[in-house]
């Protein structure tokens, strides 16, 4: 693992990127701008997209970059971040993640902007991308268990980036979403939010929009008390954690967000016969948005292609875990080592540090 430390005083630039392995000469991860990210987060969520891109087949090295913005001039420390990354330019390719958007990444050009950067019906596609996979997995999981979403109740942590996408591709697909929080609280409807609605609330309104909704705000806390038949964790990391998998009612996890499971979270969803989905499956539709469609499709073209691809790994994660026995995690991991043996020739002492028993 290699931390590459940027800072300019004068700017107030404070950042650093991780990178996991060099066994491919390219790592890519985006760039997590927030006040109080971490060198131990990062690191975390790079090795979360080393999983990703040895699962979706892609010879990129898993990397994720922070950046820390605490307020001020947000346009100047997003320049002066990016000048300290040209030296980088050629190992470590960077885009959009919590806090920052395509249009941070986006040079200048004489054309349409490529298809990541573009814009479908209100919402990014890079959101939408992911939001559209994370449904995708939903998807794959009900059928697993002999069910549809069509019907289904969803609730969502996190109503930004991914949950935003997540919700309104399971409405669409004739889910119910009975639950949306934020950081601010939690709204909630056992028969359903109007999902657009709350789109446009949080247009006007940004995360505090859930004290402007039909329903009374709650404690965001109770998203995980809710009874539903899938949850989304979008947040930050181990929001999942063994006493929350514990106290679950649900049937279903399919992460937006990357590492949400805390440790032992997913042996105790799994006890409970709950289907815990790979994050770094359910949650690449990002990958797929950047490696599997041209950037000049249109979204529409796009959307269906990324859905097919998270939903054929989940799917086949899934049937692997039933026909060895053994949890999607585990069958998950057992796919992605594989490749990055054969890709690689990485030797079994790398390979037990980089996917877990």
């Amino acid at each position: 693992m290699r931390v590459i430390e940027l800072s300019d005083d004068r700017a107030g630039l404070e950042a650093f990127v991780v990178i996991d392995h060099d066994l491919f000469p390219v790592s890519a991860g985006g760039t997590r701008m927030l006040p109080d990210v971490d060198v131990q987060e990062v690191a975390r969520l790079a090795r979360a997209m080393t999983w990703k891109f040895a699962a979706c087949r892609v010879p990129y090295a898993g990397a994720k970059a922070g950046l820390r913005f605490t307020g001020g001039d947000r346009s100047t420390l997003l320049a002066t971040y990016k000048r300290a990354l040209e030296p980088y330019r050629e190992v470590f390719l960077t885009g959009p993640d919590m806090g920052t958007s395509a249009a941070d990444f986006l040079e200048e050009t004489d054309g349409p902007p490529p298809l990541w950067a573009q814009s479908h019906e209100g919402l990014g596609m890079d959101d939408l991308a992911t939001g559209h996979g994370v449904k995708a997995a939903i998807e794959a999981a009900l059928v697993h268990r002999g069910r549809t979403l069509e019907g289904a109740t969803v609730a969502v942590e996190g109503f930004g980036k991914v949950g935003a996408g997540t919700a309104r591709a399971c409405a669409r697909a004739g889910a119910r979403v009975v639950g949306v929080s934020t950081v601010d609280g939690l709204l909630a409807d056992p028969e359903g939010l109007d999902v657009e609605e709350l789109l446009a609330l949080r247009e006007r309104h940004g995360d505090r929009f859930v004290e402007r909704g039909r329903q009374p705000m709650r404690p965001r806390e109770e998203l995980f008390e809710l009874e539903c038949d899938v949850l989304v964790p979008g947040a930050r990391p181990d929001s999942i954690s063994r006493s929350v998998a514990g106290h679950l009612r649900c049937a279903v996890v399919a992460p937006g967000a990357n590492v949400p499971y805390g440790p032992g979270a997913v042996e105790v969803l799994g006890e409970r016969g709950i289907l815990a989905v790979p994050d770094f499956l359910s949650n690449s539709g990002g990958v797929h948005l950047y490696e599997s469609v041209a950037p000049n499709m249109q979204p529409e073209a796009a959307l269906p292609i990324i859905e097919a691809a998270v939903r054929e790994s989940v799917a086949r994660t899934l049937a692997t875990s039933d026909e060895l026995g053994i949890t999607p995690y585990a069958a998950a991991f057992r796919e992605a080592r594989d490749y990055l043996a054969r890709e690689t020739g990485a030797g079994r002492e790398l390979l037990d540090e980089l996917f877990p028993t």
